[in-house]
């Protein structure tokens, strides 16, 4: 990446001074992403993901935008499972959008993943990952990492002889669930997450009830 394309690479608003080593690079990140090293770094380098200067002795310096978009491609690893080319193509896509994007923001940015990039993921055929979305809810245009979980829950299933039609109860559930989260949020305003993790500890609770009466 030539000077002046790195400028304009997301993010924009961040320095694309490049005064960091790849150790302090990982001094940056490590924790928020135990498991980064110095290969994995290079690793996203030759991916096409991040383009780090060389010195005149042909050491790697990054700048602060550089550490964010490596964390940002890391994110999306982590938390939307998603596939490196997928990443490359979002990236590429915000690159050309410029200040469109501006600064980063700490955390993974909500990523739209279409229904052909989730059967990619899952290894799963289309038309399962629209029927599942469809039973779910869930918009299969502008899905993100739940629609890749249910897709995977289905498919792990079928060989126990359960199909997309079983499960329908099973969404509804979910979905009354999330309406309950909901309704508690807007009743108690700044306690969505204690609702959240009430609600979850409820549906183990029932798992466990229904494994024990089998």
């Amino acid at each position: 990446m030539n000077p002046a394309a790195r400028a304009r690479s997301w993010p924009s608003g961040l320095s694309h001074r490049a005064t960091y080593s790849i150790s302090a690079v990982l001094d940056a990140l490590r924790g928020e992403f135990p498991g980064l090293s110095v290969s994995k770094l290079r690793y996203l380098e030759d991916q096409g993901l991040v383009a780090p200067e060389r010195t005149a002795s042909g050491y790697r310096r990054y700048s602060e935008s550089d550490v964010e978009r490596v964390a940002w491609v890391l994110a999306q690893q982590r938390d939307h499972f998603l596939p490196l080319r997928v990443i490359r193509s979002r990236l590429d896509a915000m690159d050309a959008a410029g200040d469109g994007y501006g600064a980063a923001v700490r955390g993974p940015r909500p990523v739209p993943v279409g229904a052909d990039d989730v059967a990619t993921v899952t290894g799963q055929p289309e038309n399962l990952v629209e029927a599942v979305a469809k039973a779910a809810g869930i918009d299969a245009k502008a899905a993100d990492a739940a629609l890749i979980q249910a897709v995977e829950a289905v498919a792990e299933l079928a060989p126990l002889g359960l199909e997309l039609r079983h499960l329908n109860p099973v969404f509804h559930a979910a979905q009354r669930q999330a309406e309950l989260v909901a309704l508690a949020s807007a009743a108690s305003p700044g306690r969505a997450a204690e609702c959240a993790d009430a609600m979850a500890r409820l549906a183990a609770a029932l798992v466990r009830l229904k494994t024990a009466t089998l």
